[in-house]
């Protein structure tokens, strides 16, 4: 769809959004008048902080389906294999709330809805200030939907990105942020699977200075790692999105298996990564990068950068031992470790600009339609914001690549893992046997559970 460039038009798709309320809707047909062209009216309506920067530019594009049921979109923060998550308030209370709208794949049999469910409910009884909290879960159409607190900031990952190695001492305080967070799942029974970057939020205390740490996607990690199609063999989702960078050497062949250790381990890397800006374990495929855990030993923190201290060499060099039973047993173990350690400021944390609105003058995109939207549209409801749960289902389509190119990276994470485990196994005084499948989990996750029209989560908070 070209670009609506008429008042005319413009105004059509506002009203059709329910972006606006009647008396907001009269001034803005008033000051229409004072403009020769939609650009214009979108710089008005977003000063006045009507319509955010993101909303403007889709309506630009002709977009006005902008209501996920009762949530108003206002922006899209990022997307994965996983789904999208999309920044949203619900009008009714006026709270800013992140929507995960998980990918279709990932529920396509009972089995898959019931187990989200299942982890959807463990990751709600969990409540610590280092775990995004997750709020809802809903149902629009045949789509779910999770419904999380949202954290202003950035991920890890793009501190990383933006500084490089991170402060010695702001990196102890953001690890053991993080083992705090999973020492509260680790006695709640649950193992996050997916401890890197990109999962862990991080804030800056306007006060203190100190980095202020959120864990992201608890209940969902395993949810990817587990589905399984209708005849039983397992799909290569989990492989891939079980980041081959950070994952732990149990996990990689048996993720049913891996217990608070392989997060323990994952924390490691993560670990190694802010001190030196590079990747523990080398590999240009992941094949080569699952290999590398039984071949290769990363170098000791300390020769890439002078300044870490013995003792913190230590700590990084423990949590990535082959051997989960030499490594640190306990999150809480790691967090009196690095409590220890001096805390200091981060780098200085300049205005935060979204992704969506980066290459923009006055917040409204200049180079060319944004298609973002087009991932929701045909899903998306027009209703206004006291609308029922009846709205249309979001889909998000995932590119398919060709067959061959899936049985090849198949093939290749089997020969990968089996390398692995033979060489574990000629080691000789580590060698362990490969633990029995869990009966009564495999049980639970084959029963079949009607589909509910709506999820409510109703967590106690203490």
């Amino acid at each position: 769809m070209p670009t609506v460039t008429q008042i005319r038009d413009y105004f059509e798709f506002l009203k059709k959004s329910n972006l606006l309320s009647k008396e907001q809707l009269v001034a803005t047909r008033n000051a229409a008048r004072d403009f020769t062209e939609a650009r214009g009216l979108s710089k008005w309506l977003i000063k006045r902080g009507w319509i955010t920067p993101w909303q403007a530019q889709q309506l630009q594009n002709g977009h006005h389906r902008l209501f996920l049921g009762k949530y108003q979109l206002l922006d899209v923060i990022g997307q994965g294999g996983m789904g999208a998550v999309l920044k949203a308030e619900q009008s009714s209370v006026r709270r800013i709330v992140a929507l995960k709208v998980m990918a279709k794949e990932l529920l396509k049999d009972e089995k898959a809805v019931s187990r989200f469910l299942r982890e959807i409910q463990s990751a709600a009884s969990l409540n610590h200030p280092n775990i995004v909290a997750a709020i809802d879960a809903d149902l629009i159409g045949d789509r779910y939907f999770l419904v999380m607190e949202y954290v202003e900031g950035r991920d890890l990952k793009a501190w990383l990105k933006k500084y490089g190695p991170l402060p010695v001492s702001w990196t102890c305080d953001v690890a053991r942020q993080i083992a705090l967070g999973l020492q509260h799942a680790h006695e709640h029974g649950m193992v996050h699977r997916d401890i890197k970057p990109s999962n862990i939020m991080v804030t800056v205390d306007s006060v203190s200075g100190h980095p202020v740490v959120k864990i992201m996607d608890f209940g969902l990690s395993r949810l990817v790692s587990e589905t399984e199609n209708d005849d039983s063999q397992r799909t290569r989702t989990g492989a891939i999105m079980g980041s081959p960078d950070y994952i732990a050497p149990e996990q990689a062949s048996r993720a049913k298996d891996a217990d608070i250790r392989a997060d323990l381990f994952s924390l490691g890397c993560t670990m190694f990564q802010m001190l030196t800006g590079q990747l523990p374990f080398p590999g240009d495929n992941i094949m080569e990068k699952l290999m590398a855990r039984a071949t290769f030993v990363p170098p000791l923190v300390s020769s890439l950068r002078s300044e870490v201290p013995p003792e913190l060499d230590e700590i990084v060099a423990t949590l990535m031992r082959l051997d989960p039973a030499e490594r640190i047993q306990t999150p809480a173990d790691l967090a009196d470790r690095l409590a220890v350690m001096e805390n200091g400021k981060p780098p200085a944390d300049p205005e935060v600009v979204s992704e969506s609105t980066a290459d923009s003058v006055d917040g409204i995109a200049i180079n060319g339609p944004d298609d973002t939207l087009n991932l929701f549209l045909d899903q998306l409801s027009a209703q206004s914001s006291d609308s029922g749960s009846d709205a249309i289902p979001v889909y998000y389509p995932r590119a398919k690549s060709p067959k061959w190119i899936a049985s090849a990276v198949a093939a290749a994470c089997v020969i990968g893992l089996f390398v692995i485990l033979a060489v574990m196994s000629i080691g000789g005084d580590n060698q362990r046997s490969s633990s029995k499948d869990n009966d009564d989990e495999s049980s639970q996750s084959t029963r079949r559970e009607p589909t509910k029209k709506s999820i409510k989560l109703n967590t106690k908070r203490k």
